[in-house]
């Protein structure tokens, strides 16, 4: 092995595990635990943050920071992350198109012809039905975020609502909630005095205070955020008895339609709408029995419905002909 493919191998070493021996990486590598020293010396001039480890014989640990260390990948991980690259080319995130194009061409340059061909497979033979987000989350605003939620700082942002009014928010941001579609911020609003999920595609100039997050009870952030999106955000809002059990129900209702809670032997369903006549139709479509507690609007759309079906089929196909 030349010094070359020894310095890789130690790389590869010093990434795949956090500390080893001197001696162990000696016995790998099939040298002295002085050669060890020497790579170790040479990664560093290279600009590789080796640390040394205390203990009997020492040891050593990549670091994090200086330059990115040219990854060591088998079959599988290299394909996993071209994979991925191709992804995020048309992802809910914002400006890393070019990046991943990049980054994948410059992988694909070194893949060797068995995995190129399966990536070309995999490429060629998947159509998504997943439309391109209309509104995309720009990637700094993302990193930001993170950044300050990780960091436990209070973040100023500017908000623009779904009716196009823009306001300043003071928050302490909470998490992130990735739907698939959509990327959600879940914080308490300090000047609302309450916990808010925010679009992060309608979050702009995002920025941390410096002023730590105070110690308060958060709620759950993936049932706040389907919260809103199958029921605070539409107008008319309505309570169903189903005749089945919440395990039962969550199997036809996803979580961003409705939101199933049990209620012993039965469950019951919060759900939103702007249309009646939509909700009626798809209450109708359940394989089970239910029952509308409120409200009664929707109790008259779906006899109003009922009362069409029956008018319309009454008599059979020779009545339907008839018409």
């Amino acid at each position: 092995m030349d010094s070359a493919e020894r310095l890789l191998k130690l790389l590869g070493l010093l990434e795949g595990r956090i500390d080893w021996t001197s001696q162990e990486l000696a016995r790998r590598l099939d040298v002295t635990p002085r050669t060890v020293r020497r790579d170790v010396t040479r990664l560093r001039n290279l600009g590789y943050p080796v640390e040394a480890v205390a203990g009997p014989g020492g040891g050593y640990r990549l670091g994090a920071g200086g330059k990115l260390p040219p990854l060591l990948l088998d079959d599988d991980e290299a394909l996993a992350v071209a994979l991925g690259l191709r992804v995020a080319t048309s992802t809910a995130v914002g400006g890393l198109e070019d990046a991943s194009l990049s980054a994948l061409s410059k992988l694909e340059q070194v893949l060797p012809p068995r995995l190129r061909r399966r990536l070309e497979d995999i490429s060629e033979s998947t159509v998504s039905t997943l439309p391109l987000p209309a509104n995309r989350v720009d990637h700094g605003a993302l990193a930001s975020t993170a950044g300050a939620i990780h960091s436990r700082q209070r973040l100023r942002v500017a908000y623009t609502d779904g009716e196009g009014r823009r306001s300043e928010r003071h928050m302490e941001p909470h998490r992130l909630v990735h739907t698939g579609r959509r990327w959600y911020l879940v914080g308490f609003d300090l000047d609302r005095d309450d916990w808010r999920t925010f679009r992060l595609d309608r979050v702009t100039e995002p920025r941390a205070t410096g002023f730590k997050i105070a110690n308060r009870k958060a709620p759950d952030p993936v049932a706040l955020v389907q919260k809103g999106i199958a029921i605070d955000a539409w107008s008319h809002r309505a309570e169903v008895r189903l005749g089945v059990t919440a395990e039962v129900a969550s199997k036809y209702v996803p979580a961003t339609i409705g939101l199933v809670e049990a209620e012993g032997n039965h469950s019951r369903l919060t759900i939103g709408a702007d249309d009646l006549g939509w909700l009626a139709r798809y209450l109708l479509n359940l394989p089970f029995e239910f029952d509308v507690q409120s409200p009664e609007a929707l109790r008259e759309e779906l006899m109003t419905l009922g009362e069409k079906l029956l008018e319309r089929y009454r008599g059979g196909p020779a009545g339907a002909e008839a018409r």
